[in-house]
């Protein structure tokens, strides 16, 4: 059993998901580490540095399932090195012919920082499918809700009418921004690093440019200009870059959080099987859009470590060095169990067009109060206008008259405003501005961003062989 949320029986799944599981748990870590020595004796036969056979018989016994995991761990503890075990087990599983070619011209940092640019490959492919999952679904939310209105609020309060659909272009242009940064950044991670003890190539000379270069394209990574073992920006940028998505991730789902809250009541997540609270049987508590904010929060926590990562002392340092052995799987975890959950929120949300509409209207109009201004304010000027519908706005609120039978029986507005023109302002469909020219911008985006790409086989992390210096 385990002892942590992460890999608890019980929890595990409210922190992580099968897929990130599959690229960051123990034996995959180790298998990318044996791939790299893999490739690495492979393209050194090619050049003549190591035998053929030997490169053969590493590359078909560098499998994690043959290795004694049990003998690696007593190692680890006693070696301190994480990466030392798994080549000392490797060579047990070869002939001595074979053996005394792992490992050649390489350093532990090589092999374990090659092998986490693997796993931000893996991991690259899957956050894309998520997230254009849930593109996909706030797409479809944004076509279905073009037309519903609901109040816009800016700070806790109603400000003026909005639609759904356009408060859902809005949650998914930014997303398609997050896309874009992780596309980008993507050039610079996928990057791996051989340049031996302290990153000269000191043990190969300028052959090892060769084999460092060839290695990368075997792997599917960009090969860096100076191979330090300490440049942590590159891994540090796309942790960033995943915890800035996670944080929008956290922002949807905290919108829907609130408009769950029993006094608005304009949507609601999946309720099927659900029980809110063991004590009152009539609660639908948002858990699942709560723990997406949880989740968000819980990997903001880790920036700082990501942070640290990029700050090292001398030509390595192991305390830079470990940093991501906790944080890059731990990121990457809570960031599947968000989209998991948020995904199953947003392709089950209970729109509720006629609570959005009674909330609206609970002011009797006074969302409509800038209309109106702008209307008086063509015949009186903008400030005396504004100050006019403010006292308008107070009176008729102190009074409990809703805003439209006051501005349509005040003495000044009534002369001063054509009734076409007042009742056009007390309309709300009115009011609405662009939001149609943005709600279509935003799926215009997302047809030539997420679709486009998708029919192309482009987009998708499949991390193509590039030959770039990052």
């Amino acid at each position: 059993m385990g002892a942590t949320a992460f890999d608890s029986f019980y929890l595990r799944d409210r922190y992580g998901s099968a897929a990130m599981r599959a690229i960051w748990d123990d034996r995959a870590m180790i298998q990318r580490w044996l791939d790299v020595e893999a490739a690495l004796a492979e393209v050194q036969a090619g050049m003549g540095l190591v035998p053929r056979p030997a490169a053969a018989e590493i590359r078909r016994k560098a499998r994690v399932e043959l290795l004694d995991l049990q003998a690696m761990r007593r190692d680890f503890d006693r070696t301190w090195n994480p990466v030392v075990p798994v080549v000392d087990a490797l060579r047990a599983v070869l002939s001595p012919r074979a053996a005394r070619w792992v490992h050649w011209g390489a350093t532990s940092k090589n092999v374990f920082d090659t092998g986490t640019a693997l796993q931000i490959k893996d991991t690259t492919v899957v956050v894309l499918a998520e997230l254009d999952a849930v593109c996909a679904a706030l797409a479809r939310l944004c076509e279905e809700h073009r037309g519903t209105l609901m109040a816009g609020r800016t700070h806790g309060q109603h400000a003026m009418p909005i639609t759904f659909g356009y408060k859902c272009a809005v949650w998914l242009d930014e997303l398609l921004r997050q896309r874009q940064r992780l596309l980008a950044c993507r050039e610079r991670a996928l990057c791996g690093e051989f340049g031996g003890a302290v990153g000269t190539l000191a043990s190969l000379g300028r052959r090892g440019l060769v084999v460092q270069d060839r290695l990368m394209r075997r792997l599917g990574l960009s090969a860096p200009r100076i191979p330090s073992k300490t440049a942590g920006d590159r891994f540090a940028e796309f942790f960033l870059v995943v915890s800035s998505l996670a944080m929008s991730l956290g922002k949807v789902a905290q919108n829907v959080y609130n408009l769950q809250v029993s006094d608005t009541d304009e949507a609601c997540e999946f309720s099927e099987g659900k029980v809110g609270s063991s004590a009152m049987p009539h609660k639908l508590n948002p858990v699942a859009s709560g723990s997406v904010v949880l989740l968000g929060r819980l990997i903001k926590s880790r920036a700082t470590a990501v942070l640290e990562y990029v700050h090292c002392e001398w030509e390595d340092d192991h305390r830079q060095g470990e940093t991501p052995w906790s944080f890059a799987p731990e990121i990457c975890l809570l960031l599947g169990a968000q989209f998991v959950m948020l995904k199953r929120v947003l392709g089950s949300l209970i729109v509720k067009p006629e609570n959005m509409l009674r909330n609206l209207d609970r002011s009797g109009g006074a969302v409509l109060s800038e209309a109106v201004m702008m209307a008086l304010a063509k015949r009186i000027g903008r400030d005396k206008a504004h100050a006019h519908v403010l006292a308008l706005s107070r009176r008729a609120l102190a009074a409990g008259v809703p805003f439209r039978t006051a501005a349509a029986e005040d003495d000044l507005v009534r002369r001063q405003v054509p009734a076409k023109a007042l009742a056009k302002a007390l309309d709300y469909r009115s009011s609405l501005g662009l939001v149609d020219h943005f709600v279509d911008a935003a799926l215009r985006g997302y047809r030539s961003e997420v679709l486009a790409a998708r029919r192309g086989g482009r987009g998708r992390g499949r991390g193509g062989r590039r030959q770039a210096r990052p």
